[in-house]
């Protein structure tokens, strides 16, 4: 597959930082792969390809396979089959235009090529330290969902032996962990400020080198519990976290607005968005400047061409503490009718309810209604709505064509991946330290020091502190599903429950309702006016995740392309071990 190895720029106006003079040359399909490597111009334009490639970005359905959202019925009801999870893009669909190999034969001749060429030393560091790194991105994207994968490091040929077998997992790891140590070595030391546009640069590498190493020492991949691999989490994350400090990340102070402060310091690993400028490919996909996120989360009288994802359940609303930090049971300052009150900060930051002021598309003092007969278009079924990262700013139009900058690493991250890790090999304080220091940032109250925190906490309790202090901060952020994933929890939490959300009906007449609704005292009122009944979401089934999920098969597809691909353990005639 040697031909047009350099062709990839012919997009040349994706990705960060487009050059102008490279838009002069009239036949980009044309150019020699030769001069890619000798011209900055093109070699930045084909990196830029790479990035528009590879980035991470919103997605819509993550929340819906776990306990915050309803629906992702295939993974929570057991109904899986071999080619469900099909992250090799066999098929063609708007979720998957870029297949992994592909991005990763691109990052291989860069790779191989640019040493050839006569770029300046500084370019061409940088240009090889961002291609190891999205080289270990997508593998990393692979190995987690399917263990061991085929390692292909070098551009294959027509000549060469295209059925390559699966390598081991660690085999696949210590490739992954090497190529981050290259892109750590060759990547710029970026700071804070005007010069971190959303380049990857030697801080978002240990970043992500520190949440590989945690994923490879969680349960998924440690069933042994080698210490080892959690002493080595533990170092690369904490050097991550003191690499960052130095050179100016940390948390942001609004948790609210972090999302709409371009590039702000606890943005690692970013994509940013543009409008106008998005441009559709040849089949008609839109590619490059925007995302639906905000218009698929927002109420649909608020938003327009996509609707009906991140509809919080009743588990994760009741997940958040008090603003005394401490858990919603048993505690007096709950009341359950009017339960958004004196709660954990990042409640409201994170949850739009019944009668929350919701000020969307710029209106001053709107409010969002969720009582039955209070929408008229697709009306939550949950009860609630996710505020987080929807920016009330922005109108209909501006939901649907999203701008808002995905932060797939955020320094809170880092934070927490160490704790994980130094809980796990007896640093209990430093746990404790990082929880507390998200919950600081939160506004909950101090109280003795311990932010509600229990004392004296270690080992499988400190682990579960973890894990809800996860749950919160990163709701609705594609985080939960992983961390259930390979803590292998979904078994022990989930399985055998349904998800609820609430009815909450009028008490009084329409039309008395009506008039005074704009004016009535929702927080000393709201008794007189509305009821609330729980419901099942999960009508028909409980959850029943079934532990051949924690490696998922090879698509058929793909077994039927490659007759030296073995099937993953668990899954029918399945023989290649993921633990391996």
């Amino acid at each position: 597959m040697r031909t047009s190895r350099a062709t990839s720029v012919a997009l040349l106006s994706l990705g960060l930082g487009g050059c102008n003079s490279i838009l002069d040359l009239k036949d980009l399909e044309s150019v020699n792969e030769a001069q890619v490597w000798k011209d900055p111009a093109l070699a930045e334009a084909y990196v830029n390809k790479v990035y528009a490639d590879n980035l991470p970005g919103w997605s819509t359905g993550d929340a819906s396979t776990s306990d915050e959202s309803p629906g992702g019925t295939g993974y929570m009801y057991g109904q899986l089959t071999e080619s469900s999870v099909d992250y090799w893009c066999t098929r063609n669909t708007t979720d998957c235009q870029h297949p992994p190999y592909d991005r990763i034969r691109s990052i291989n001749i860069l790779l191989a090529e640019i040493d050839k060429g006569t770029l300046d030393a500084i370019l061409s560091k940088r240009l090889k330290g961002e291609g190891y790194f999205f080289r270990a991105w997508a593998y990393w994207e692979l190995v987690k969902r399917y263990g061991g994968v085929p390692l292909v490091l070098e551009p294959q040929e027509l000549t060469d032996d295209l059925l390559v077998s699966r390598s081991p997992t660690s085999q696949c790891v210590a490739q992954i962990l090497s190529d981050l140590d290259q892109a750590i070595a060759l990547l710029p030391a970026i700071s804070v400020g005007a010069g971190n546009d959303g380049h990857v640069h030697k801080g978002t590498a240990m970043a992500l080198k520190g949440r590989v190493l945690l994923y490879y020492a969680s349960p998924q991949f440690n069933r042994t519990d080698d210490i080892t691999r959690w002493q080595s989490a533990y170092d690369a994350n904490l050097a991550a976290r003191d690499y960052l400090t130095s050179k100016g990340f940390g948390l942001y102070p609004d948790f609210e607005k972090l999302w709409f402060v371009e590039m702000n310091p606890e943005a690692i690993f970013v994509r940013r968005y543009r409008y106008p400028g998005a441009r559709v490919d040849q089949n008609g996909q839109e590619i490059g400047s925007v995302h639906r996120w905000a218009a698929a989360t927002r109420p649909l009288d608020e938003s327009q061409g996509a609707t009906g994802a991140n509809r919080p359940t009743v588990e994760m609303v009741n997940a958040f503490p008090m603003h005394d930090g401490r858990p919603i049971a048993n505690n007096p300052a709950y009341d359950s009718m009017y339960f958004w009150k004196n709660r954990d900060p990042r409640f409201k930051a994170t949850i739009a309810y019944n009668g929350a002021v919701w000020e969307l598309s710029g209106k001053a003092g709107r409010r969002q209604w969720t009582y039955v007969g209070g929408e008229s278009n697709n009306p939550t079924p949950t009860g609630f709505y996710t505020r987080k990262a929807v920016d009330p700013r922005a109108d209909a139009l501006g939901a649907f064509n999203g701008q808002t900058q995905w932060i797939e690493i955020r320094f809170a991250e880092v934070l927490m991946n160490l704790a994980e890790a130094a809980n796990a090999i007896g640093h209990t304080q430093e746990a404790y330290d990082q929880i507390i220091a998200l919950r600081a940032r939160a506004g909950i109250d101090p109280g003795t020091g311990l932010y509600g925190l229990d004392p004296g906490m270690s080992g499988a309790a400190l682990q579960a502190a973890i894990m809800l202090e996860r749950q919160i901060e990163f709701a609705y952020e594609a985080k939960r599903f992983w961390d259930l994933r390979r803590n292998m929890l979904f078994e022990a939490l989930l399985n055998g429950t349904r998800r609820h959300g609430v009815t909450i009906t009028l008490t009084v007449p329409a039309a008395q309702w009506n008039q005074v609704r704009n004016t009535v005292d929702l927080e000393s009122e709201y008794q007189n006016y509305f009821q609330t009944q729980s419901k099942v979401l999960d009508t028909q089934f409980p959850i029943n995740w079934q532990a051949s999920y924690y490696f998922f098969a090879i698509p058929a597809s793909q077994l039927q392309l490659n007759s030296k691909l073995a099937q993953t353990v668990g899954w029918a005639g399945g023989t290649f071990d993921p633990l391996q």
